[in-house]
């Protein structure tokens, strides 16, 4: 602990738990004064403890695990903690990422977790080169906050470092400050993307009775060509059946990818327990939806799309689905829409069909948007409320 005089006035300098130093003022310009002050308060006692504190803490953490606790050594139980948490394996993987490369661009991975300060998590989340923009720079930042919770709940430090650190909007340009705009499909966007399906599939359906008939094929030729073509057939079902549900019921890809044949126990209802949110939504059943799933056939006993399942529950292969979406649009000419934008339709659509209740705007606008969030399986209103968009300007509500 030091004392500095700043303007006249006396102020004590000492460190924290973490290690980052701090100032605080003693209000008296006369050193004697000053010093009566902060024998009184025993900062000096204080700071001593604290890193007292901290040593004890890497003792500990030493005794535990058998060795020394490093940043780039808490990467396997750190993910081995989410999962004991129920988090999924995408937000499991999403923050092994970002922790994995905090840990390597900041070159950090020998340092205990006590040794880092502020300074380590801001100069990396405000880093002014990286292209990334305010969200991207807030969802890692939570995702070092996850980290240093889970630090805090074994005794590795004494407090979150990264509580201190907010996003640096002078260092983003205008384009890394605005929010990304998702713009819902058309109702003749989806007119298009379906017909487009159903006609593929009439084609592969026409091509495989073609080959089940021609005489040219050999036993082992026949049986290979009806296999490329019945598992294009199964691809494209699975995403007309996607598109379809979606549009009807908001609900995603991973969702809809992993759909048991128990969602449709209940005649005329579609029941949910959603991926990311692990809450339970039912759904009317469209008679659309319910002679598409009589169609589908059974390759497993518990899930309606096996293979779809299979993907989507592999974060290295996940995002294959969200590219085979993306290539089958821009094959069509639809440009610049993810399978997201379908969910946002679904939300706009069903908002604005409530909005035309006689209801006064004020209650209007509060129920509906709760029935955009019960249909939408969403925590808050408020998360809603960025699915809606207006009929006119394309924009969001929220």
């Amino acid at each position: 602990m030091k004392l500095k005089k700043i303007d006249g006035i006396y102020h004590a300098q000492f460190r924290t738990a973490t290690g980052a130093r701090r100032m605080i003022s003693t209000k008296q310009s006369d050193l004697t004064c000053a010093k009566d002050i902060v024998k009184q308060a025993g900062i000096a006692e204080m700071e001593r403890a604290a890193l007292a504190g901290k040593l004890s803490r890497e003792v500990v953490g030493r005794i535990l695990t058998g060795k020394r606790m490093t940043l780039l050594k808490a990467v396997a139980p750190f993910r081995e903690w989410m999962k004991t948490r129920g988090r999924s394996p995408k937000t499991i993987a999403e923050n092994a990422i970002t922790l994995s490369a905090w840990i390597r661009e900041m070159k950090i991975g020998s340092l205990p977790p006590t040794a880092v300060t502020e300074t380590h998590i801001a100069d990396w989340v405000n880093d002014a080169d990286k292209e990334r923009g305010q969200g991207s720079r807030k969802l890692a930042l939570g995702h070092l906050h996850t980290f240093f919770a889970f630090c805090c709940a074994n005794g590795w430090v004494a407090a979150d470092p990264s509580q201190a650190i907010g996003i640096d909007y002078s260092v983003l340009s205008h384009d890394q400050k605005e929010p990304a705009q998702r713009q819902p499909f058309t109702a003749a966007e989806l007119d298009q993307l379906t017909a487009h399906l159903k006609s593929e599939l009439r084609t592969l359906g026409q091509d495989m009775a073609r080959v089940e008939n021609a005489s040219e094929y050999t036993d082992h030729g026949r049986a290979v060509k009806l296999g490329k073509l019945g598992g294009k057939h199964s691809e494209l079902f699975f995403w007309l059946f996607a598109v379809r549900c979606s549009a009807q019921t908001g609900l995603r890809l991973s969702d809809i990818a992993g759909l048991e044949w128990r969602c449709f126990g209940e005649p005329g209802k579609l029941i949910v327990w959603m991926d990311k949110t692990n809450q339970r939504i039912e759904h009317p059943l469209p008679v659309e939806l319910e002679t598409m799933v009589t169609q589908i056939p059974v390759t497993s006993q518990t899930r309606l799309f096996p293979e779809q399942h299979e993907i989507i529950s592999d974060v290295r292969r996940r995002s294959l689905l969200s590219v085979q979406f993306t290539r089958l649009c821009e094959r069509i000419g639809i440009l610049g829409k993810s399978y997201h934008c379908i969910r946002h339709s679904a939300a706009s659509e069903r908002y604005h069909a409530i909005d035309k209740d006689g209801l006064a705007k004020r209650l209007a606008e509060s129920l509906s948007m709760s029935q955009i969030k019960q249909l939408l399986g969403h925590a808050s209103a408020r998360t809603s409320r960025r699915y809606v968009h207006s009929p006119t300007s394309g924009h969001h509500l929220g």
